[in-house]
């Protein structure tokens, strides 16, 4: 039996069987989580080198075929956006954080847990200036790497350098860079997903 490959009603692709009936063929997208710290240490130009960088990221992130989610943590974590192609939506929700909105402390582990929560995802990256009790964040980011899920690690100011290689999912995930140059780094994260 052939069968066409055309757009159903609902605008999305189906094949087209010589009875008439359409199956829609579905598309899997990997998923990223772009994890960052709003804990109080995060004030000023560092935060908005963090916020244009993340726009950045999901431009990046969504052209390469992923689809981008944004959580944030401080003393606790929380989704600002699900995982979505539109960069629109991304953009318009992290306007909308500010510095301390989940606490003004940094509990990386808090972060990694609620990654965990995800049932598919591709890669966390995850962006921090600070220091975290590093056992349990250790033990998060065993769990999410036991399932394949890829850490990038994107530290500046006080953020531990050799603590990020070991949350990493290998040492050169692991980045450490000046609050300056923050928007660019999470940029060059995009480039470190598997396409």
């Amino acid at each position: 039996m052939k069968k066409l490959l055309t757009l159903n009603s609902a605008g999305r692709l189906a094949l087209r069987g010589a009875n008439g009936y359409e199956t829609e063929v579905r598309t899997e997208h990997p998923n990223v989580l772009l994890l960052i710290d709003t804990s109080g240490s995060m004030h000023g130009s560092k935060f908005e080198q963090a916020k244009s960088g993340a726009i950045d990221f999901a431009a990046s992130a969504v052209n390469k075929g992923y689809y981008a989610a944004l959580a944030i943590f401080g003393d606790r974590a929380a989704m600002v956006c699900d995982p979505t192609p539109d960069v629109k939506i991304f953009s318009s929700k992290l306007t909308r954080l500010s510095v301390g909105l989940v606490g003004s402390s940094t509990d990386l582990a808090a972060g990694l847990i609620l990654a965990g929560k995800f049932p598919k995802l591709a890669a966390v990256v995850l962006v921090t200036d600070g220091q975290t009790t590093q056992e349990p964040a250790l033990r998060a980011a065993s769990l999410l790497k036991a399932r394949g899920t890829e850490i990038i690690c994107i530290g500046t100011d006080d953020a531990d350098r050799q603590f990020l290689q070991k949350i990493a999912t290998s040492a050169n995930l692991a980045m450490h860079v000046s609050a300056g140059k923050l928007r660019s780094a999470m940029d060059d994260a995009s480039r470190l997903l598997k396409g």
